[in-house]
């Protein structure tokens, strides 16, 4: 089956707000929608989950930074296809992005997304780029429909390989790209030079080796104390095959420095052997450790218990405490030190519970005193006058009015009740109202105040309460604070005694090393005369007893050690002269043999170069041979497309759109003696006759018809790899007619080839029409129409409406 487009979801994209669902399951889909609504958002979404791109914007920087919708943070495309092939793609593609993120999953492989947006899409963009080629008047190398051909035809490659073989045809090109032909030229008469030279080197080397052989054969005979005649050619392995057999030397000397260090080791502890009286020292020292272990002693049960002690019962409030016994006072240095701190840590939390207490108690009284005032103040204010002040005012501009003792408000004599006169009796209910005026704004001002005391108040009173401990928290830091500085007092008190204990122990353990040493010193010397008599027989081949003392046994040995070492240095400064000597010759050699080699090498580097020069010949020959044949395919390609297949598919469309056109668009590629591709698009009348350049004779809509009919000529006339076509709003500046005959294109295009169509519009009349014409004509035929709006929130809507084919039951009938 021929691979179809499900589904289309789309949230958030361009101008697209919320998420949408477009249905693609049909022959033909029809998406209607007025300017700015998301049409072609919809159709860029679709590209996007394709082909990952869109292809038009691929040169405009950074759009994919404007993806999501302003109103969002983020967006996502998900595409359903289905019956694709495996080596087309996969039947879902994803996409998520944000200003930050930009992440695609395509449905298509990479060359089959290449072939979407070339020859499966048409957007706005590339339809008036198309209108844009029209109207350009050059037909250059350079103009943009020569480029439009070029990456039409993928005819770069050739370009390239016909510009770069080009230099083939002048020498001095090959000189200009390629500066090793002239330095071979320069080389050639350079080599003759160069041989003469590396002859002299080769007889300066001759002369030294042969130099270096007559010091080679001194120092030979030196070593091995008979004649040497070594001559050039010499086996340099052999010879040092023998310096190494004579490698003993160095195992001599290593053992002569060890018995050079072992004798002044002997001496040295004989001659201190002597000056000490180790049996005298060590009962005092051991005397002195004893008596010394005592006192230790004494003070560690004594002294020492009771700081232990009085550590313990700190050990309940600081677990971290050393538990060293073998130095007390460092310990109780560290518990005088944290008892100081945890002293003061106590008395800070005391003193904090005291200090807020008494503001808890004042904040209370403050609380209590302005709760009462206020309560007073609300019954004065609700027994005055509501508004006094008001009512005053009031009076005071009715009495002007007053004539007699008639009442202006009700005109009724006031002498009938009273026989005071009306103006008096207003003029003192004025002053009434007044006085309590004043008293009831002098209460509010006072109850602001109390109010603000109140406040105040309340809030010192949750900051006191929060310092405040309750009573058994309180009980227990009295507690800690009690024993601490009990444990704190006691401690304080054996402070001399502990700095006593430490300078017992140290002199104790001084003692100690002191005598082990001694008894080393004894042990020592028991080994001492075995060790002497031994190393004196080995070197001097006599025993001690023929020396007066072992002082001077010891002496004689180390004169026979020191004068064998002198010998064997001699001998192995001799070897290592011989080993360099022997080095520079073979470096010499080489360098002898090198320079014959260059000189063999210069002598056919002529040659060489000569044969190069004719391969460089043959290679430009070639190259012509390879830029005519690029420059015949090339021509053979555009020849075939334009002239046949492209051109006239291209012609058929356009007349079936526009049959009663005259002059009807086509390229004309002429060729070049250089080879150069210049597009050039003229009309042709349909008399034979050459017309003008399209933007010249056609009309706009028939610009538009053109362009359109060019898009559809490049999807047929390559074999089908996509049964699919989407066109974005490509009805512009079209009459009735051409809408007729477009409508007719796309019904063959769908239900005669198969391809599976999807059209944006935004006229409503071609909305309907293309519903009309496009609807289902047989059974599996279908249609569907998506209308795009958005709601007042101003999310976007999509509305499908689903058309399949129905049998018309009349006709049957």
């Amino acid at each position: 089956m021929s691979p179809k487009l499900k589904s289309l979801t789309i949230k958030n994209f361009r101008s697209i707000h919320g998420q949408i669902v477009v249905p693609l399951d049909a022959q033909v889909i029809l998406v209607h929608g007025a300017n700015g609504m998301g049409k072609t958002s919809i159709l860029s979404a679709l590209e996007l989950g394709l082909t990952g791109r869109i292809a038009h914007l691929e040169n405009k920087s950074s759009y994919r930074d404007f993806l999501t919708n302003f109103a969002a943070h983020s967006g996502s495309i998900e595409l359903v296809a289905e019956h694709l092939p495996q080596y087309q793609g996969n039947g879902k593609g994803s996409l998520t992005f944000s200003p930050e993120v930009f992440e695609s999953n395509p449905v298509l492989s990479s060359s089959y997304a290449s072939f979407f947006s070339e020859r499966c899409f048409l957007p706005q963009g590339v339809l008036g780029r198309l209108l844009e080629i029209y109207d350009e008047q050059s037909s250059n190398t350079n103009s943009r429909l020569t480029q439009f051909v070029k990456e039409l035809l993928r005819l770069d490659p050739l370009d390239a390989l016909a510009e770069g073989l080009s230099h083939a045809f002048n020498i001095t090109r090959v000189r200009k790209i390629a500066p090793a032909y002239k330095q071979l030229e320069a080389l050639l008469e350079n080599y003759e030079s160069q041989a003469s030279r590396l002859q002299e080197n080769i007889d300066s080397a001759f002369g030294a080796i042969n130099t270096r052989l007559t010091r080679l054969n001194d120092m030979l005979s030196s070593l091995t104390g008979q004649p040497s005649k070594l001559e050039m050619g010499l086996s340099v392995i052999t010879l040092r095959k023998q310096l190494a057999d004579g490698q003993s030397d160095e195992k001599k000397l290593s053992e002569a420095v060890q018995n050079k260090s072992q004798v002044a080791s002997l001496i040295t502890r004989l001659t201190k052997l002597g000056e000490e009286s180790a049996d005298a020292d060590i009962a005092e020292k051991e005397r002195a450790e004893a008596q010394l272990s005592a006192e230790f002693e004494s003070w560690f049960n004594g002294p020492g218990s009771q700081i232990g002690q009085a550590v313990t019962d700190l050990r309940p409030y600081n677990s971290e405490l050393s538990t060293s016994d073998s130095d007390l006072a460092t310990v109780m240095d560290e518990a005088l030190h944290w008892c100081k701190s945890e002293i003061s840590r106590c008395n800070r939390v005391l003193e904090q519970h005291t200090d807020s207490n008494e503001k808890l108690i004042t904040a209370q009284g403050v609380v209590q005193r302005a709760s009462t005032r206020i309560r007073e103040i609300n019954e004065l204010l609700a027994a005055g006058a509501i508004d006094a002040r008001t009512l005053a005012n009031a009076l005071a501009g009715i009495a002007p009015h007053v004539e007699a003792n008639l009442c202006p408000v009700c005109s009724r004599d006031y002498s009938e009740v009273h026989t005071q006169p009306l103006t008096t009796h207003i003029a003192a209910t004025i002053a009434n109202l007044t006085s309590e005026a004043g008293r009831l704004q002098s209460l509010a001002a006072e109850r602001a105040a109390e109010n603000e005391r109140l406040t105040i108040a309340q809030r010192d009173l949750v900051v006191a309460e929060r310092g405040t401990l309750d009573s058994d928290s309180v009980l227990v830091w009295r507690q800690r604070l009690s024993t601490v500085t009990s444990i704190n007092g006691r401690l304080a008190e054996l402070q001399i005694e502990s700095i006593k204990g430490r300078q017992i122990g140290t002199a104790l353990a001084n003692a100690r090393r002191e005598v082990s040493e001694i008894r080393k010193a004894i042990h020592s010397s028991a080994t001492l005369l075995p060790e002497i008599q031994m190393i004196v027989e080995r070197i001097t081949k006599l025993p001690t007893t023929n020396f007066p003392t072992l002082q001077e046994g010891l002496r004689e040995a180390e004169v026979i050690i020191l004068n064998r070492i002198s010998e064997i240095e001699a001998r192995l400064t001799l070897r290592v002269s011989l080993a360099s000597e022997l080095d520079q010759y073979e470096r010499e050699l080489e360098l002898h043999t090198n320079r014959k080699e260059q000189q063999q090498k210069v002598r056919s580097k002529s040659d060489v170069i000569k044969k190069t020069m004719r391969e460089v010949g043959e290679v430009r020959d070639t190259a012509k041979l390879v830029a005519a044949a690029a420059s015949g395919v090339r021509s053979g390609i555009v020849r075939d497309v334009f002239s046949g297949s492209l051109n006239t598919i291209w012609r058929d469309l356009f007349v079936r759109l526009a049959p009663s056109e005259q002059f009807i668009p086509q390229f004309q590629l002429p060729p070049h003696d250089d080879g150069k591709v210049e597009a050039v698009l003229e009309t042709l009348h349909k008399s034979g006759l050459a017309g003008g350049a399209p933007g010249t004779m056609l009309s706009q809509g028939n610009l538009n018809t053109a362009a359109l009919t060019l898009f559809l000529a490049l999807n047929l006339s390559v074999p089908s790899q996509l049964p699919w076509l989407v066109l974005d709003d490509p009805v512009q500046s079209m009459d009735d007619l051409h809408v007729a005959q477009f409508a007719a294109l796309l019904r063959t295009l769908s239900k005669g080839l198969g391809k599976q169509l999807i059209v944006a519009v935004h006229e409503r009349a071609l909305f309907d029409y293309l519903t009309l014409e496009l609807s289902p004509a047989f059974a599996g035929d279908s249609l569907v129409t998506v209308e795009i709006s958005r709601n007042f929130q101003g999310e976007t809507i999509a509305d499908p409406r689903f058309f399949e084919f129905e049998v018309d039951k009349a006709v049957v009938t």
